[in-house]
Parts: C-alpha cells; sequence; structure tokens
C-alpha cells in the first residue's frame, strides 16, 4: 500500500518554516504532496527522484515523509538529510524517537525543537503511530510537544498546578 502525507498535513510541515523563499530538499517526494505545499509556499524545491543520486548542495532546510518500509531506510535517509540543512522537518514513525536510545540521542544532541503527534487517523489503513519531528540544528530551548486536534493544531500547555 501507498501511504502519502495528506495536503493539511503538508500543509501544517511546510508552516513549520517560518521563513519564505527558501531552498529546500523534499527527499522522498512520492506523489509530490510536500513538493506542491513547499511551491505553493513559495520555497524553491529540490525533489530528486532517487536520494542517493541527490547532488551535494546546501538546504535551507529539509521536509520530508520517508518510505517506512523498509523502515531502516527512512532511517538512513533521515540520518543522511541532518547532514545536508540546520533545518529538518520529517514525518517519522512514533519508533523513530522511543525504539533506540542511540536515534533518540543522535535527535536529541542534533536539535530537537519540537514533537507533533499524529492520530492513527492521519495514514488510515495503517497500524503505524506517527509524528512529526521538527529538528532545528543546536536547538536547545525546551522541546514543544503538539497534539493534532479534531479541526486544528493544539499546543500542550501546563496549567497552575503544573498539570497538563
Amino acid at each position: 500500500m501507498d501511504f502519502q502525507t495528506k495536503p493539511e498535513i503538508c500543509e501544517y510541515m511546510v508552516g513549520l518554516l517560518h521563513d519564505t523563499d527558501l531552498c529546500v530538499l523534499e527527499p522522498t517526494p512520492g506523489e509530490g504532496n510536500l513538493v506542491k505545499a513547499l511551491k505553493a509556499a513559495g520555497h524553491h524545491v529540490t525533489a530528486p527522484k532517487y536520494f542517493y543520486d541527490l547532488p551535494q548542495s546546501y538546504y535551507h532546510a529539509v521536509v520530508m515523509n520517508p518510505p517506512f518500509t523498509p523502515m531502516k531506510e527512512g532511517y538512513r535517509i533521515l540520518q543522511a538529510c541532518l547532514a545536508l540543512a540546520p533545518i529538518v522537518i520529517a514525518l517519522m514513525p512514533w519508533l523513530t524517537v522511543i525504539n533506540s536510545e542511540r536515534r533518540s540521542q543522535m535527535l536529541y544532541h542534533y536539535g530537537i525543537r519540537s514533537i507533533t503527534h499524529l492520530p492513527r487517523s492521519a495514514f488510515p489503513g495503517t497500524r503505524v503511530q506517527t509524528c512529526i519531528l521538527h529538528l532545528h540544528k543546536d536547538w536547545c530551548n525546551p522541546i514543544m510537544f503538539h497534539f493534532y486536534g479534531q479541526e486544528k493544531w493544539v499546543h500542550a500547555t501546563e496549567d497552575s498546578d503544573g498539570q497538563f
């Protein structure tokens, strides 16, 4: 089965880029939903047919939804992209963060700006729980955690008693 990123999720991911007119790499374009959203937002997009044929270049950001099958390939692409840009926005399985101490340490040391939890309904027909990682090189401020709500994106916040 082919699981493409829904346009509304693409728009959210592109919205994490707070600037416009950036040189952005989409290393795994699939049908091009992320490419369309990036171009609509005014970015210059490189979207190679095959990631490993990519000429070495500088990018302001990488925005991607790499393949989850085999997941080892998705992890390999994510790690390679960390060397290509100071900002990486990646739709990944939750296991990327929680299933490997070495991988979670690599992401933490690169800089995790936020993690957005996506509901299972984001990809109907799959059992893989997903999230959006917003990585920003050398980010050392608190990590934000976001939830995808029914009709809008909401932020997790503490109340006055320190409870969520």
